[in-house]
């Protein structure tokens, strides 16, 4: 079998399961292709660094964003995989309070950056952040309400595992100043 189909080339594609075609410049599209630039980035994040629990979490991370983009594609959500994400969030919860726990307490913003490892999580980060605004307005309309909080977490849990991968290099935080 080709990988490619020729079905898109008039700018049209079809969700999971459905014969239907829609024009790609619809929001379900859109939502999609940011889930796979969170996927790709992570991807970048995930080979400067080397073997660490910071890279477990990653890994694990990459899972969940897979299955939030196939949910959104048309799998079925069954009240159990509801369930499992309120699970998801107080893990993330964990991993945050666990990493921020051996930080300096933050007194102002800093400015992303330092290490390539941490650069490329504020990169995933940022990702992350336009991920949500759209499933903000997506779920809406849609019933992927149940997956807000898991974004939202994630984009905290970033910032702090940025924050660490610097420390643990021996990078301190740039601190923005007002000029």
């Amino acid at each position: 079998m080709k990988l490619y189909t020729k079905e898109g080339d008039a700018g049209t594609s079809a969700l999971f399961g459905s014969k239907k075609r829609m024009p790609k410049s619809r929001q379900v599209f859109e939502i999609l292709g940011l889930a796979d630039e969170v996927n790709a980035t992570l991807g970048c994040a995930l080979v400067t660094l080397k073997k660490s629990r910071e890279r477990e979490v990653l890994a694990s991370i990459q899972d969940d964003i897979f299955l939030i983009g196939a949910y959104i594609a048309g799998f079925k959500i069954s009240p159990k995989d509801k369930a499992d994400w309120g699970l998801k969030v107080r893990n993330l919860e964990n991993v945050i309070d666990e990493y921020s726990a051996k930080l300096p307490p933050l007194k102002a913003f800093i400015i992303p950056g330092g290490s390539e490892a941490a650069s490329q999580i504020h990169l995933v980060r940022a990702k992350v952040r336009s991920l949500e605004r759209s499933l903000v307005d997506y779920s809406g309309r849609q019933s992927f309400k149940f997956l807000l909080p898991y974004v939202n977490r994630l984009s905290d849990l970033l910032f702090v595992l940025a924050r660490y991968v610097n420390m643990k290099l021996g990078i301190e935080d740039k601190i923005w100043r007002l000029k």
